[in-house]
């Protein structure tokens, strides 16, 4: 689509909203990527663990069938008003597996890494050369993830963003090196952990493009290893933020989300943090889980203010703990009190359950959506959020 074509696209839904009409999921989403308001506040998740259940299927069964996943994924859609899932059972993994890690995959739940592929500078040899022979398509669980995607993007039928799950170079790289032995030679072997952080962004360079090719919407890397409270702020900037800039301009035109965690373990800091991450190309800014008792970060009037500085959309999530061990009245009042804090909402907002882990109850689930279609419909009504 050129640039022409994309700007009446927008310009047509804009009209829609303004019309009154009720968007499509993808056309809210479009509007976000564009930081436009739509006619509710978009939301998703990251995970599929609980949708796969709900529809009778165990992870490693769904994660072995794209028809099985995908056919879920669907079925979510049509019972629940959620505008759009990141899909992922085995997405943290499976980019290690191919670059040499041991997994084992136990039946209802994510894969675990049992052995890493590093543990000294001839393995990085060995890392490097397997990267170079890598097609990103055809090695091991990767069809699979592929034909999923495909599969989303033929089901959903241009009513939902298909947004794809690689991971990214520095989360990669802790996986095939052990937590332990990354942060050492961050410290030690600063010059072999960068080598290994290039060989891991050449790999997601191809990987990337191989979801690209899919028909895909977007793309959104699951990972929480390059987040402040497994390193600190200037450990980040030197071997994640500029490998995973080179890895997000790879994937435009697609929109690409970048998370992290921990921003209110950044103290008064936390926007010097945002600052640097909007470096990366990213088109929305994110602030997952902020504890309104902790820290500066809870101050989302200055959260969405900065984004709009920025000319970036933003997310806030729930806690996904909040999904499994709250009742409907507490998920309510805390959507509720994230609308009024980001008020009025401006710029491409989104406000998504961070997860929804497995045996969260239906109720809550449901709860989440029914707060955002009851206080999150624009034009916001601040009187309604007390």
């Amino acid at each position: 689509m050129s640039s022409k074509e994309q700007t009446e696209m927008v310009k047509n839904i804009i009209a829609k909203r303004d019309r009154g009409e009720k968007l499509l999921p993808i056309e809210r989403i479009v509007l976000t990527v564009c930081h436009e308001h739509a006619d509710r506040i978009p939301t998703g998740f990251l995970f599929t663990e609980w949708i796969v259940n709900r529809y009778g299927y165990s992870c490693s069964e769904a994660a072995a069938d794209p028809e099985k996943h995908s056919d879920a994924i669907v079925k979510f859609f049509e019972e629940f008003d959620y505008d759009v899932v990141f899909p992922g059972i085995e997405t943290t993994v499976v980019e290690a597996e191919i670059l040499g890690c041991t997994l084992k995959r136990p039946k209802d739940s994510n894969p675990q890494i049992v052995k890493e592929a590093i543990t000294c500078e001839r393995d990085v040899e060995e890392l490097e050369e397997k990267v170079a022979a890598l097609d990103g398509r055809t090695e091991g669980r990767m069809p699979v993830r592929l034909e999923l995607f495909k599969q989303l993007v033929k089901k959903t039928k241009g009513e939902y963003a298909v947004i794809a799950t690689p991971m990214q170079p520095l989360p990669v790289a802790v996986q095939i090196l052990g937590y332990p032995l990354a942060v050492k030679w961050m410290k030690t072997k600063p010059l072999l952990m960068h080598r290994v952080v290039e060989a891991c962004t050449q790999a997601a360079i191809k990987f990337a493009q191989a979801f690209k090719e899919t028909g895909i919407h977007g793309i959104t890397p699951i990972a929480a290893w390059n987040s402040v409270p497994n390193f600190r702020p200037e450990q980040l900037w030197e071997f994640d933020t500029p490998y995973l800039a080179r890895m997000i301009q790879s994937a435009s035109p697609l929109p690409f989300i970048h998370y992290y965690w921990g921003l209110r373990l950044l103290g008064d800091d936390w926007t010097r943090f945002l600052a640097r991450q909007v470096s990366t190309g990213t088109f929305i800014m994110t602030n997952l889980d902020p504890d309104p008792m902790q820290g500066p970060s809870r101050d989302l009037k200055t959260f969405r203010e900065l984004a709009n500085i920025y000319h970036k959309a933003y997310l806030v999530g729930v806690g996904p703990e909040l999904l499994k061990e709250g009742t409907p009245e507490i998920i309510e009042n805390r959507v509720k009190e994230y609308i009024k804090g980001l008020y009025p909402c401006n710029g491409g907002c989104m406000i998504n359950p961070c997860a929804i882990p497995q045996g969260s109850p239906v109720e809550n689930v449901r709860a989440f959506i029914d707060a955002l279609n009851k206080y999150g419909t624009f034009p916001i009504n601040l009187s309604k959020l007390g």
